[in-house]
């Protein structure tokens, strides 16, 4: 099926961003569904108003991202769940426009701390008692890592549930999805006691429902979370630099191919 000709693609913007919108589009227009094959890549870079090499490079991504098939011999493919995969800005923003982790993590700090003073705001008997479980089950988890860290993460979408701001708490999902692995690194350089502490006097100040102290701590955990974030990247460069200095002195002591003990000078064969 043709898909009618869109407004060309400004070079200034990311080619793949636009691709997405211009699919959401598409879709919400029906002009193409998903399951359905998609035209032949000349007619879509004449379509978008952009270069077949753009437009080849944006697909592949699109491929990674789940949102397409290209069948080898056969075609190109919008993928039955595109819709749901592109119903996701946020993590295509994440994976598309390279984010970096410290902005995600200043966009905790924005966010969180008024998320926290709500749910002292708003939590229930039932709340509290739900955020406790959370917390014992964090604390029962230590020494299991991978669970120590699934617990600390329930800990705060338990808190964003019961700030009952459902828009806030599904973008934060993504945030804390994006920073899984940041998680794990940076819980690794610090003592599990010491985040406890911190997440104790977070539970603390909403069980008193008091919003201003609730704001506090949380602000208080996420800084140092941030503070950690740098050690652990100061750490693993660190690590790098050693690994580096250790292969060059490795490679210094080999001895070059064809040498021998008698002869150390080796003669590369004349071709």
């Amino acid at each position: 099926m043709p898909i009618a000709k869109r407004r060309t693609i400004p070079a200034k913007q990311d080619i793949t961003a636009r691709l997405i919108t211009a699919f959401k589009e598409m879709i919400a227009e029906g002009a193409v569904t998903p399951g359905q094959k998609l035209p032949p890549e000349r007619d879509l870079a004449e379509s978008f108003g952009v270069a077949r090499s753009s437009l080849r490079q944006a697909l592949k991504v699109l491929e990674i991202m789940g949102v397409i098939s290209q069948r080898v011999g056969d075609g190109t493919y919008l993928n039955s769940g595109a819709a749901a995969i592109l119903g996701e800005p946020m993590e295509f923003l994440i994976l598309l426009d390279g984010i970096t982790f410290h902005e995600l993590m200043e966009a905790r700090l924005i966010v969180e701390p008024e998320l926290t003073a709500r749910a002292a705001e708003r939590a229930t008997a039932e709340d509290i008692a739900e955020l406790r479980g959370v917390l014992s089950a964090m604390d029962e988890a230590r020494g299991d890592h991978s669970r120590f860290v699934s617990q600390d993460l329930l800990f705060h979408h338990t808190i964003f549930r019961i700030a009952a701001n459902r828009v806030c708490g599904l973008m934060f999902t993504v945030v804390h999805r994006s920073l899984a692995k940041l998680i794990h690194l940076t819980s690794q350089v610090v003592a599990e006691e010491h985040t406890l502490a911190l997440h104790r006097r977070i539970f603390h100040a909403i069980r008193k429902r008091d919003p201003e102290e609730a704001r506090r701590r949380m602000t208080e955990h996420l800084e140092d979370a941030r503070g950690l974030l740098l050690r652990a990247a100061e750490e693993q460069a660190r690590i790098g630099i050693q690994n580096r200095a250790q292969e060059a002195m490795r490679a210094k002591k080999k001895p070059t191919a064809g040498a021998s003990p008698t002869n150390p000078i080796a003669f590369r064969p004349v071709p």
